[in-house]
């Protein structure tokens, strides 16, 4: 495959890391004891700066890479900003292996290495970094700079899941709903697509819609499948929308019978 098409592949793969909230984004600068600690996202001395980081101090050298990566306060300069990170996160800091595996995948700064990124998301997945994790599974779902694992791709995305990332919370509750890499599990997927759903997610909404239909992992409700499916029905999704129809029928008539009953 060329390195053109590489990029266009692993960036549309990468392309629901954004999708997931500010909170997958690049690491914010570190805090230091003279900046505020409401906030990460402040501008640095880079002079000082600079100075600390040459001196080998990691947290200046990951706020020197945040600075070049933004351009705060310097020309915007992504091949500073991995050297910055790189020396970082070689000194441990998770934050900078997190977003030297980023750089890494998006090829930003020099040429594009699955391969490396997933070393260095591996070493932030291993510290608890629920970022690194779901986009390591993302690299093991796929098979992309990492040998293809199911099982592996369920353990990070589950672990992500846990620490709040919604399209970790679907990747898994997808991932029980068909049994791949665990045994399948309704009940367990409707757990995770119960919180991915209320987020957005067009799938999870008609996931756990096909769910509430069928009773599978849950009691069955109608009315609760019909929330569901129309969500995402309204978000365009075809397949939740061909599903609505025949839903809406069913419980049209079902209705119609519980009141001729109670008549």
């Amino acid at each position: 495959m060329c390195s053109k098409l590489l990029r266009m592949v692993i960036i549309a793969m990468l392309a629901t890391v954004f999708a997931a909230g500010s909170s997958i984004g690049f690491a914010r600068p570190v805090k230091t004891t003279a900046q505020s600690r409401e906030s990460g996202d402040q501008q640095i001395n880079i002079k000082s700066t600079r100075r600390k980081a040459q001196k080998g101090n990691s947290s200046a050298q990951y706020n020197l890479g945040v600075a070049y990566h933004r351009g705060q306060g310097v020309r915007q300069d992504f091949r500073e900003a991995a050297k910055w990170f790189r020396l970082a996160a070689e000194n441990g800091l998770v934050d900078a292996q997190y977003n030297l595996g980023l750089m890494l995948a998006l090829g930003q700064g020099g040429h594009q290495d699955a391969a490396e990124a997933a070393k260095w998301w591996k070493l932030a997945a291993n510290k608890g970094e629920a970022r690194a994790q779901y986009n390591l599974a993302l690299l093991y779902k796929n098979g992309r700079g990492i040998e293809q694992s199911p099982e592996l791709a369920a353990k990070w995305f589950r672990s992500a899941a846990g620490q709040g990332i919604p399209q970790a919370q679907y990747e898994i509750g997808v991932i029980y709903f068909d049994g791949i890499g665990v045994d399948q599990d309704f009940k367990e997927a409707a757990k995770w697509l119960r919180f991915a759903a209320p987020k957005g997610i067009a799938d999870a909404q008609y996931r756990l819609g096909i769910l509430y239909r069928d009773g599978r992992g849950v009691d069955q409700n109608f009315g609760e499948a019909e929330k569901w499916l129309r969500l995402a029905a309204t978000q365009g999704l075809e397949k939740a929308q061909t599903e609505l129809g025949p839903l809406l029928l069913k419980k049209a008539i079902l209705d119609r019978a519980h009141s001729a009953a109670a008549q």
